[in-house]
């Protein structure tokens, strides 16, 4: 029996060495889903507006009243105002995780459900129409991380995070996203769909913008089936920005396809919206905000039963006070 010994004891050693690696695994897995749970840059809270609201908004930004593009008409009939929104009531979320020694890398697959509401009001303020349609949205994104001085409380760090990007159905998709001074010609930053899920972000160097700083966006996006082409009040589409950091702390800006304020061309799929960077508050020389590009068929906005068709990307950035 004395023979089997060192038999016995080796291989108790290795199923120990085995048991604390994936115990060292679950621990990272852990430690790495409570940073994606903490970290602003992740969520998608500015998307829920928690009903209709009017196309253009402020909740707690932009104070001083921005820069407004254009009217918010709803086709045909250019008395009309339009309210709009998501109420989400409900989110599900999946990751998978791939620890190496110093790095690990997680995929981000998140739902969003709830009632998206349409409501149609005439230059009296008085409703004329409106209709409520159920929705479902998915997203992704990837997020890297580093490990850091294994004795902290934190050993692990978000290093980078690529471009989310997600929506509903297939038919409208947003291909380029660029950012310019005000009569600039060279991006200040770009992000195309073709790099969109590898391209990482560095968490420490997102995109920076100065209280008042004027931008120019534009956004291009493709539209299989565009139906009420409003003509020089779009090309089949609408796009807004949502940007904040959640309830209390977030706005919604219309982008245009109209050849008007600083959108060069009528009508060629390039929405442009030109944005004043908001304030922070008093008590912060830097904050991180969310931007997510919300692009949107007019058959989804303007037919009850017209489907529901969308795309979005979202971008972190920081307001930095000089």
């Amino acid at each position: 029996m004395k023979k089997f010994i060192p038999i016995l004891t080796a291989v108790s050693m290795i199923w120990m060495s085995c048991a604390e690696t994936q115990n060292q695994k679950e621990d990272d897995i852990s430690q790495l889903m409570r940073l994606m749970e903490d970290d602003v840059v992740l969520n998608l809270d500015v998307l829920d507006t928690e009903g209709a609201m009017d196309e253009e908004y402020s909740d707690g930004l932009d104070t001083d009243g921005g820069m407004k593009t254009m009217a918010d008409t709803l086709w045909p009939n250019s008395d009309y105002r339009l309210r709009m929104g998501r109420q989400i009531t409900d989110r599900e979320r999946t990751f998978s995780f791939d620890v190496q020694d110093d790095t690990a890398y997680a995929e981000m697959h998140r739902s969003i459900s709830g009632n998206f509401y349409v409501v149609a009001f005439d230059s009296n303020h008085t409703m004329v129409d409106s209709f409520v349609k159920a929705f479902s949205e998915e997203f992704e994104r990837r997020v890297r991380f580093v490990r850091t001085d294994s004795s902290s409380q934190r050993p692990w760090r978000i290093e980078g995070i690529t471009l989310g990007h997600g929506g509903a159905g297939n038919k409208v998709r947003i291909t380029d996203l660029s950012f310019y001074t005000l009569n600039g010609s060279d991006a200040l930053f770009n992000y195309t769909a073709d790099n969109a899920s590898e391209v990482f972000i560095p968490r420490d160097n997102l995109p920076a913008f100065n209280p008042g700083d004027t931008l120019r966006i534009e956004l291009t996006v493709e539209n299989d089936d565009p139906v009420f082409d409003l003509g020089d009040m779009d090309s089949g589409e609408k796009v807004h920005m949502h940007y904040g950091r959640g309830r209390g702390e977030r706005a919604r800006r219309g982008l245009n396809d109209a050849g008007v304020f600083g959108d060069v061309t009528v009508e060629d799929n390039v929405f442009t919206r030109l944005w004043r960077a908001h304030n922070i508050r008093p008590n912060h020389q830097v904050r991180v905000f969310n931007m997510h590009y919300d692009l949107i068929d007019n058959a989804t906005l303007f037919i009850s039963d017209g489907g529901y068709n969308t795309a979005v990307w979202s971008l972190p950035y920081r307001i930095i006070r000089p």
